[in-house]
């Protein structure tokens, strides 16, 4: 039997490429090497290897051997071989089409019996059952045993579920019968049996070499073929061999150890019918290869032993294992982010010496995203292995996001996250499509939600004041509304799948359509467009075996098509060719076997993510599997930790990470690393050196030395400071004059936010169109016979003119009526008044020159002529106080306009009365607040607020004051919209200020 075995230390394929090239020259036939067949885990492999033969010959170009994944080891790499026999199986079932089928029939189960709720979930359902399937057939799983499982003994809900499973499984064969075609799984099965018995008849005359195939343990079909090419005159099989010399007595016990590294090789030795004694050392090495390790591969093999071999650790020879240290360490980050951060530097500063190649290791799809995105700060685009998934990709996510804006109705953030994509132009110019987006999103999105639709934007958009955006965004939402067409509504009408499809497809590539390009083609375009558009085509027929289901749950399984798995090499969209960096790389697991490096990363080394959770998955339980005769999930651990033991192998420097912190919650070690850290520990040895890493990363965004910004205090000429003043911004210039001066001088105003819930303000500004509306009506006589009917009228009306949701129309409609009585009562209490202005507007010159100007609520005029005014508050009213010391300056400013005849149709006269009417809504509806001064008269707080303002408007608006930001810690403006203007947190802690 021709079985060999390459140290776990040494350079897989370097050491493979330097064997096949010796083997070929030694038969003196130029073309030996290119007849030599060579079989390989995947095709990442098989890609490393071309450049291994390359650095091995020494040559700019060479006939390679053949290099083939061999089929049925993983579904993303399988490589079906092209035999005759194959000529008489069934054709395999298209992938997309078997899970549409699948999820039919999934959906046959009544939620209440654990069935799928939706048709997403359903689809998720049916990937979880094609795996299932798939590995029933590579295991060589009859599906007719399956109702000898002792169902007595499981759980109700699995006796549900396997009566379930049963029948689906025999309605999925009978289907394939009835359409001629086999499952994907046993096509893969008939391939690699076809092979061997192909090989068996008719023995290769050329060499065939199967490499790195058993580390994570074979299929049986697999196991069969690499018997046979073992046992070819002209075959031989190459694995990975162990770290250390085991007694054959341990070998045995690895068979069943599922969470050692060699526990597949174990069982793939027993399926071949040989044991370890019968693997031979590869005779060839590389001569270039990197120094190798063979102390490091010592140590983490004793580390990583099963219990019945750790009775050695009790062996204290720490001199032994201290040169295993070397190049070792591990790297411990407070959180993921820290961790992506260091990593990204680990990987930079190996680039520092010519010609090294670096690597991150990981299953954790977030982390390599992360390191991704921290290498570009250092000018890196690394090459990941896994690529993007489709609905990721721009146009992925386009036609994702039109899915979420038509099924919320067109709410303002998906609505806007759809309109401003790149790709979104609906047959516009681009710059006036975004023109127009942008103009309904700050006229018509800002602030609470309009009402739902395209009826409900239309009638958003018609209340923008200027005609030109009015018009512009008119356009748009016609231009919208033709390109959605049939797609512009997902209400619960029932629709077949692929018409749904068809719809959604059709209105992104109009929607994607711009004034020169079609939209097909933008939304195709590039190296990310071709596989998402073979997805699709792909997704069309299958569609079709789907049952009708309701059009609102369509984006949601839409999501789910899009997430996969369908066909190999569709699902994600690799990185541009020649765009990211030639040295350094991002793997998976699968992808980093057999890889060598100069520095290497193996991050995420935490319990649940490095090994994964082993979970049995949704259709078995672990007795259901037992039973059946499917692996263990604990089996994967083996895999999981040969990937673990050969990575951190593969470098001279390796570099073992993990963080505390991974989604705000506390991690747990791999075990991998506990063992390691106690059998160091054990020997006297302390542990792993620390990475210094984190450190570094901690100080990427530190300062060598505070420099806080100074406290902002612009100064602008005198021309261009304003001439008028209102009163609702006296305290503002008083208590925050940089927030006046962004306000009133650089006319900065906050935007709403998008989608927002009406407040407090919004209430306010109801209620005071309700009672101004009400007085109108009422002709200015809150005693005539339709008060009542009018105050309704007027409540209905301020409702419709601010449009709240009707949710909240339902909470503040009864505080309307309440609020109505209680003014009501007000005014039949109020006999001594002449007239009523409300919102009435006034101005007038200040002695400097400078114009007042200001909006009162209510004025009664009295019949004795004196003026009352009135200020409707729907919160806290200000103390007396506050109105006396000139923290609420508003209503003694109005005093004062009114006094001088500030307010237009109110002659001159003396204010007798300053009122708040607080009114809520509540179960206290409203309350009367007189103003009662404490130590002075209503006309001498009047005066004092009319004169300070005087002396404040002339050192800020006429003089060159600068305008400082919170100068005085005791005066808090109203609100803070302006403090990220002026940098508050960078110099607020030291306090102090001028007065003003």
């Amino acid at each position: 039997m021709r079985l060999y075995e390459i140290p776990a230390h040494r350079p897989f394929l370097d050491d493979l490429a330097q064997g096949v090239l010796a083997m070929a020259g030694a038969l003196d036939d130029p073309a030996a090497l290119a007849r030599t067949t060579i079989l390989l885990p995947t095709r990442r492999a098989a890609r490393s290897l071309r450049e291994a033969f390359l650095r091995a010959s020494g040559k700019p170009a060479l006939l390679l051997p053949r290099l083939r994944a061999l089929a049925g080891l993983s579904t993303e790499d399988a490589e079906e071989l092209s035999l005759p026999a194959l000529l008489d199986e069934p054709p395999a079932v298209d992938p997309a089409r078997r899970l549409a089928v699948l999820t039919e029939m999934v959906m046959r189960l009544p939620p209440h019996f654990g069935g799928p709720s939706s048709p997403d979930q359903a689809w998720r359902l049916a990937v979880e059952l094609v795996t299932l399937l798939d590995e029933m057939a590579l295991e060589g799983c009859d599906p007719a045993r399956l109702p000898e499982l002792v169902t007595g003994e499981l759980a109700k809900h699995w006796e549900i579920t396997h009566t379930f499973l049963g029948g689906v499984i025999r309605a999925w064969h009978g289907w394939l019968a009835e359409q001629g075609l086999s499952d994907i799984g046993a096509r893969r099965v008939a391939a690699l049996r076809a092979q061997a018995a192909a090989w068996r008849d008719n023995p290769p005359k050329d060499p065939v070499i199967a490499a790195g195939i058993g580390i994570g343990g074979t299929i049986p079909a697999a196991t069969e073929l690499l018997r046979q090419i073992a046992r070819m005159e002209k075959g031989a099989v190459v694995l990975h061999g162990a770290g250390e010399e085991m007694e054959a007595a341990l070998w045995e016990v690895l068979r069943d150890a599922h969470s050692h590294p060699l526990n597949g090789t174990a069982r793939l030795l027993r399926g071949m019918d040989a044991t370890a004694n019968d693997m031979r050392p590869w005779p060839y090495r590389a001569p270039d290869a990197p120094a190798p390790n063979e102390a490091r591969a010592a140590l983490l093999a004793r580390a990583l032993r099963p219990e019945q071999g750790i009775a050695c650790w009790q062996d204290r020879e720490p001199e032994l294992w201290r040169p295993a240290l070397g190049g070792l360490d591990v790297l411990i980050a407070p959180d993921e982010a820290g961790e992506a951060a260091a990593i990204a530097l680990l990987l930079r500063e190996a680039l520092e010496t010519p010609g090294a190649r670096a690597a991150l290791v990981t299953p954790d799809r977030d982390l390599a995203r992360r390191v991704s995105v921290e290498l570009l700060r250092h000018g890196i685009l690394a090459d990941d292995s896994a690529g993007q998934p489709l609905g990721m990709t721009p146009a992925g996510a386009f036609l994702r996001m039109i899915g979420r804006m038509v099924e919320e109705g067109f709410a303002p953030v998906p609505l806007l996250a759809c309109l401003k994509h790149p790709l979104c132009a609906g047959g516009m110019a681009r710059s006036a499509w975004l023109l127009a987006v942008r103009e309904l999103e700050r006229h018509a999105l800002r602030g609470p939600r309009p009402a739902a639709g395209l009826e409900g934007l239309r009638r958003a958009a018609a209340s923008i004041r200027h005609e030109a955006p009015r018009e512009r965004v008119r356009a748009m939402l016609d231009a919208l509304e033709a390109a959605l067409g049939n797609f512009r509504a997902l209400e619960r009408e029932v629709r077949p799948p692929a018409d749904l499809l068809a719809d959604h497809l059709s209105a992104a590539e109009a929607l994607a359509s711009t004034d020169e390009d079609p939209g097909g083609l933008r939304l195709y375009r590039g190296e990310e467009g071709e596989p998402l558009a073979v997805h699709l085509a792909g997704l069309e027929p299958a569609m079709r075996a789907l049952p009708p289901l309701e059009a609102a749950a369509w984006p949601s399984l839409f999501d789910a098509l899009l997430e996969g798995p369908l066909a190999p090499g569709v699902r994600t969209m690799r990185g541009r060719k020649g765009a990211s960096h030639p040295r350094v790389q991002i793997l998976g697991l699968l992808e980093a076997r057999l890889q060598s490096f100069d520095r290497v990363v193996l991050g995420a080394l935490e319990e649940s993510v490095w090994p994964l959770a082993t979970d049995p998955g949704a259709w078995m339980s672990r007795p259901m599997r037992t039973q059946f005769g499917l692996p263990a999930p604990e089996a994967r651990i083996g895999r999981v930790c040969a990937d673990f033991l050969l990575s951190a192998l593969s470098a001279p420097r390796a570099t073992l990470s993990r963080a505390r912190k991974r989604g705000g919650s506390p991690t747990v070690a791999a075990r991998w690393l506990t063992r390691i850290d106690t059998f160091l520990k054990g020997q006297d040895l302390g542990g792993l050196e620390t990475s210094p890493a984190t450190g570094w990363a901690g100080l990427l965004d530190m300062p060598e030395r505070p420099q806080p910004c100074a406290r902002p205090a612009p100064s602008p000429p005198a021309a261009l400071r304003p001439r008028r003043i209102s009163v609702t911004d006296v305290w503002l210039l008083k208590s925050d004059p940089y927030a006046w001066y962004a306000k009133r001088i650089l006319k900065l105003r906050p935007l709403d936010e998008l989608d927002a819930e009406a407040d407090a303000a919004e209430y306010g500004n109801i209620v005071h169109h309700m009672v101004s509306r009400w007085l109108t009506l009422c002709d200015g006589d809150p005693h005539c016979i339709d008060a009542v009917e009018h105050f309704a009228a007027a409540t209905e009306e301020a409702l419709a003119e601010f449009a709240p949701r009707p949710g909240l129309v339902a909470y503040w409609r009864p505080r309307l009526v309440r609020i109505a009585e209680f003014v009501l009562e007000q005014e039949r209490q109020r006999v001594h008044v002449a007239r009523r202005h409300a919102e009435i507007s006034g101005m007038i010159e200040l002695p400097c020159g400078v114009r007042l100007e200001g909006r009162a609520d209510r004025v009664d005029v009295m019949k004795d002529g004196r003026l009352v005014l009135i200020d409707l508050k729907t919160g806290a009213p200000p103390s007396n106080a506050e109105m006396a010391d000139g923290r609420a300056p508003q209503m003694p400013l109005e005093a004062a306009m009114a006094a001088r005849g500030g307010f237009k149709d109110i002659p001159a006269a003396e204010v007798s009365g300053l009122e708040h009417w607080h009114v809520s809504g509540g179960y206290e509806a409203g309350n009367a607040v007189p103003f009662r001064p404490k130590d002075s008269t209503l006309p001498d707080v009047s005066e004092q607020a009319f004169e300070a303002l005087n002396g404040l408007v002339q050192e800020f608006l006429l003089g060159d004051r600068p305008f400082l930001a919170r100068p005085h810690p005791a005066r808090a403006p109203k609100g803070d919209e302006y403090d990220h203007l002026s940098r508050l947190a960078e110099w607020g802690g030291a306090g102090g200020g001028d007065g003003a």
